[in-house]
């Protein structure tokens, strides 16, 4: 799927920025700011213990998981299997944050979500080799959804209290079930797997722009420029191996 053509003077520069430490820089800035600007840091767990009251500033530990995802997507990007290291401890907490906040479904989406960054982490591990589409590929696809739709209809079905809303099902589902499905394309590192992530991150970035959510709008508009760099320096790489 070559649908970015670029000259070899080209490639080597997005490569070159793929690999750059600024970058990783200012992906962590953006995305701290943009926590920052949605208010993340005043968020609150209150609870009790022993007959007392306690709280917990739990924005603060969200913006933190929050600068990690983005350092794990970036060493992701270069092929730094510590990433997916990191990607995986991110996803655990991540859904302690989630079922804290509220989400009672969290409990069932998001260790799948660990045991696949888990997954990815092991087979890089093993091996780091840069894969064509196959039918593997769009199995995973396929997998990805069947896992959110039918954990997600257990999460609103049994963990909420409330009657189903369609609505709000599949808004949550569709997303879960790219990211489901992106994740474990990751462990076989298809360089087309990014057009799953841009594709997730064009919809992130449309939903927030009709909220009008800028500071989510440029988090997500970074990951969207990130999975394109992404997609041309692995495609690169692949070429590379196979001559």
């Amino acid at each position: 799927m070559n649908v970015l053509s670029l000259s070899e003077k080209n490639v080597k520069i997005v490569k070159s920025i793929t690999n750059s430490t600024y970058l990783d820089i200012i992906g962590l800035l953006v995305v701290i700011s943009a926590s920052l600007a949605l208010g993340y840091h005043n968020t609150q767990y209150k609870f009790t213990f022993q007959g007392k009251d306690y709280i917990f500033f739990l924005g603060y530990v969200s913006i933190v998981n929050t600068g990690f995802s983005m350092i794990g997507n970036r060493l992701v990007t270069k092929k730094n299997n510590v990433g997916n290291l990191i990607t995986t401890c991110n996803t655990f907490l991540s859904g302690c944050i989630d079922y804290l906040l509220g989400n009672a479904g969290a409990i069932l989406t998001y260790p799948v979500s660990f045991i696949a960054n888990l997954l990815v982490f092991k087979a890089w591990k093993k091996s780091k080799v840069l894969r064509s589409i196959d039918f593997i590929f769009y199995r995973n696809i396929i997998l990805g959804f069947v896992f959110s739709l039918g954990l997600n209809y257990i999460a609103f079905r049994y963990f909420s209290e409330k009657s189903i809303d369609w609505k709000l099902f599949f808004a949550v589902a569709i997303p879960a079930g790219i990211t489901f499905g992106g994740t474990f394309n990751t462990a076989r590192m298809y360089p087309d797997n990014w057009f799953m992530w841009q594709f997730y991150n064009l919809t992130k970035i449309i939903q927030n722009l009709l909220l009008m959510n800028i500071a989510n709008v440029a988090k997500y508009t970074f990951y969207f420029f990130n999975a394109i760099i992404g997609y041309i320096t692995w495609d690169d790489d692949k070429k590379n191996a196979i001559k």
